[in-house]
């Protein structure tokens, strides 16, 4: 059976000499991935299309009992004109989507978290400036659609990373306090739509970066840290 759908772009790695397996996420079908075969030949423009975050109009043959489908066509129904050029939002992309690829399970849709993807790299790709905070308000929205997001307080001492609660008593397992916990309470405001500026200096962001990713590990029991984390700190010193 033929489906269609629109579709992310999260991976594509080679497939004999010819082909690659092409990881989507799709707004009617979550997860799904396809065979793309003859991608190299100069009349097959998908290989142009297969950039991480690249949004795209998706047909492929579902077959039942089957978990890898065979793509038959695939067009653009969104054109980026900074995320697949510029340097920094290139580092950003290959990161985020290294997350993605760790934390995303879902063999269903999931349109509240299709159109989170959506808005969050148009607003990407749209900004002139002032988007270096960018994965970690990412990143801490997107615990939202994952069912963990912080049950943050303020004016409280400490912020439990196990339990995900503000608590004044010292928890007993990995916890953020002091200026880091101040950091934190800065990033639940951030509006990245309105920012023209960032909102942390080097070392907090990494720092905030950290605390984020150690997050995700406590509560998503296979996650794996990102290869292209040294890179994206490196961008941003």
């Amino acid at each position: 059976m033929l489906i269609k759908t629109p579709a992310i772009v999260l991976n594509a790695i080679k497939y004999g000499d010819t082909g690659k397996i092409v990881k989507f996420f799709t707004l009617n079908h979550g997860l799904v991935s396809c065979i793309s075969k003859s991608v190299y030949a100069k009349k097959n423009r998908t290989n142009s299309l297969l950039f991480s975050f690249n949004f795209v109009e998706l047909v492929y043959d579902e077959k039942p009992n089957q978990s890898l489908f065979f793509l038959k066509e695939m067009n653009a129904s969104k054109h980026f004109s900074s995320i697949h050029l510029q340097p920094e939002k290139i580092t950003i992309i290959l990161f985020l989507t290294e997350i993605l690829n760790s934390v995303l399970k879902e063999e269903e849709s999931n349109r509240a978290l299709f159109e989170f993807l959506e808005n969050s790299i148009f607003e990407l790709d749209q900004k002139k400036s002032g988007y270096s905070d960018f994965h970690l308000w990412f990143l801490l929205n997107l615990t939202q659609f994952l069912g963990f997001y912080p049950h943050f307080e303020k004016d409280f001492l400490y912020f439990d990373l196990n339990n995900g609660v503000s608590s004044n008593e010292i928890p007993t397992g990995i916890y953020i306090s002091d200026s880091d916990l101040q950091n934190f309470e800065k990033l639940f405001s951030l509006e990245f739509k309105s920012q023209t500026e960032s909102r942390f200096n080097q070392i907090q962001r990494k720092s905030l970066l950290s605390t984020l990713l150690k997050y995700f590990e406590l509560h998503i029991s296979d996650f794996r840290q990102p290869k292209s984390l040294e890179v994206l700190n490196q961008v941003f010193q």
